[in-house]
């Protein structure tokens, strides 16, 4: 049961947003359409059908793509959840898609089908059935291949990236910064080497310090592109995330999985991730 929870648990990536979600729209059209109109897996009386079987199966195929563009541009508007996507989400997306596509099935019969029990009960039940049944077998078996060609993929990159760690030769430069925020009276000294990372929430950022290795975090009210600005200078201190600025030379560990990495750190429990727009990046950055 838990290694059930844990694979439901992992980072899984995030496709249904700029040309990603047209990518996946058109692989998901040509599965769909090699379904319904090459293999055909569930009988079909022809005889029933109000149209031809290449223009019944063309609708049965655009169908599930109309919907996906909805619940794409639904839950592009939770950025957070994007962020933090893992497969039982990505499970959860797709069995939406599947059962309203089901739904949209039913619905259309009569448009499609000369048939006097298409609003019955049975037919709604059986379109629903199908769409799940296929739909999800394919998922199950697209998201584990997808799940470990990326997490091998960045585990592989994360390895090399931590014989690189051991090489590098960390140097504290004395640095004092004063930094302003949203509320004028809450302006404080930033000391730069004490820096660990910073993440951000909501209107507030959430700002880890070392001291003594002693780790402790405080909150300020400004944006996270705002202390990048005060930062900018120092080389060693950029975004893996667009949630996260962190400092690197307090990085211990870097671990692969499906979405990017995730950075252990020094002197600090906490863990950041790197996300996939921030990889290309954060690599460079680590062989520079």
């Amino acid at each position: 049961m838990n290694d059930l929870k844990k694979y439901f648990d992992q980072p899984y990536l995030y496709y249904y947003s700029g040309k990603k979600l047209l990518q996946i729209s058109l692989l998901l059209f040509s599965l769909s359409f090699l379904f319904n109109y090459v293999i055909q897996p569930f009988e079909m009386n022809h005889n029933e059908l109000k149209l031809p079987f290449f223009i019944v199966a063309l609708i049965h195929s655009i169908t599930p793509i109309f919907i996906l563009f909805v619940l794409a541009s639904i839950s592009n508007q939770y950025p957070k959840t994007i962020e933090n996507w893992t497969v039982k989400k990505e499970l959860l997306l797709i069995s939406i898609l599947l059962f309203l596509t089901g739904i949209a099935h039913f619905l259309l019969r009569d448009v499609l089908y000369n048939n006097p029990f298409n609003g019955t009960l049975h037919y709604l039940f059986e379109e629903v059935f199908h769409a799940l049944l296929i739909g999800l077998l394919l998922a199950f078996g697209v998201i584990s291949a997808n799940l470990n060609i990326h997490f091998l993929k960045n585990s592989e990159k994360a390895s090399e990236l931590n014989c690189k760690l051991k090489d590098k030769e960390i140097v504290f430069k004395h640095s004092e910064i004063e930094i302003e925020t949203d509320v004028k009276s809450e302006a404080f000294t930033l000391v730069v080497e004490n820096f660990i990372f910073a993440k951000a929430e909501g209107n507030y950022i959430e700002i880890w310090m070392t001291e003594n290795e002693i780790t402790k975090p405080f909150v300020k009210r400004m944006k996270l592109k705002d202390l990048e600005n005060y930062l900018f200078s120092f080389p060693e201190i950029f975004k893996t995330h667009r949630s996260y600025l962190l400092n690197s030379n307090f990085i211990k560990n870097v671990k692969g999985n499906a979405q990017g990495y995730k950075i252990q750190l020094k002197n600090c429990e906490e863990q950041v991730p790197v996300s996939r727009n921030y990889l290309s990046f954060f690599d460079d950055k680590m062989n520079s």
